[in-house]
């Protein structure tokens, strides 16, 4: 083989690791956590508040939604917790915060371990790469310096 032929051969391999470790980034870059986590919130909050006023409407001594309801529903709250009023309007809010911390903390565990997976798939890609373009590596000293930051870094994001 010529070298004009090897060095064609060693632009390509350029070409294609680059291509790789493009796809490799993006596919850790589209995953949006923070839409998730937040749904998982609101979710556990509206179930946390259809609850608490259930518990309103049927709670006390007069059922519904009137003054009189909600005063005594309030009350009847309260009284779960040793209080008035004022203990129930703290005791049916516990379960709005409480759901929604709880969706919340489920969602980010869950958003986690995928997120750590997806970060050890794509060092595990990175690391082929890298071995790959090893074999010249006085050619490829940027496009390896650039792979080993970022498996660098990748390691540091993983939880």
């Amino acid at each position: 083989m010529s070298d004009n032929q090897d060095l064609e051969e060693l632009k390509q391999q350029k070409e294609e690791a680059r291509g790789e470790f493009q796809s490799v980034v993006e596919e850790l870059e589209e995953d949006h956590p923070k839409v998730v986590e937040g749904a998982a919130a609101a979710v556990g909050g509206a179930l946390g508040g259809s609850a608490s006023m259930t518990a309103l409407f049927f709670g006390g001594s007069v059922t519904g939604l009137s003054a009189a309801g909600v005063t005594s529903g309030l009350a009847a709250a309260g009284a779960w917790v040793g209080g008035g009023m004022v203990a129930g309007v703290g005791a049916l809010a516990a379960p709005v915060a409480i759901l929604a911390v709880g969706g919340y903390a489920i969602a980010k565990r869950r958003k986690n371990a995928k997120l750590a997976a997806a970060l050890r798939t794509a060092i595990e890609k990175l690391h082929g790469i890298q071995e790959r373009l090893t074999a010249n590596a006085e050619y490829f000293k940027e496009e390896l310096a650039e792979i080993r930051a970022y498996i660098d870094q990748f390691e540091k994001q993983i939880p």
